[in-house]
């Protein structure tokens, strides 16, 4: 599989440090493309708390994962993170 560079941020919520991927929207359009965007991450980034983030059509952030993590991420906006490329294998 041909490497894919991802945006990332690592942002630590209630004493977890959490990764948050900027995924396209299409990646998690379905239970099952969740299901396996997640599937291929969480590997690559063991150790820590995953969470998905996407923009909607409004262009703001909607994050996927653990519910009290996405509580305390909620109205946060895209700028408010330290954004970093990903390149994984």
């Amino acid at each position: 599989m041909a490497a894919q560079t991802f945006q990332v941020a690592l942002h630590p919520v209630a004493g977890l440090q959490c990764v948050i991927v900027n995924v396209d929207p299409a990646s998690v359009s379905t239970p099952e493309m969740q299901k396996r965007t997640i599937g291929y991450l969480a590997p690559r980034f063991q150790g820590k708390q995953l969470v998905l983030m996407y923009l909607d059509l409004a262009r703001r952030p909607v994050f996927l994962g653990p519910g009290h993590i996405v509580g305390a991420l909620q109205g946060k906006g895209f700028s408010e993170f330290r954004w970093q490329k990903a390149v994984l294998q």
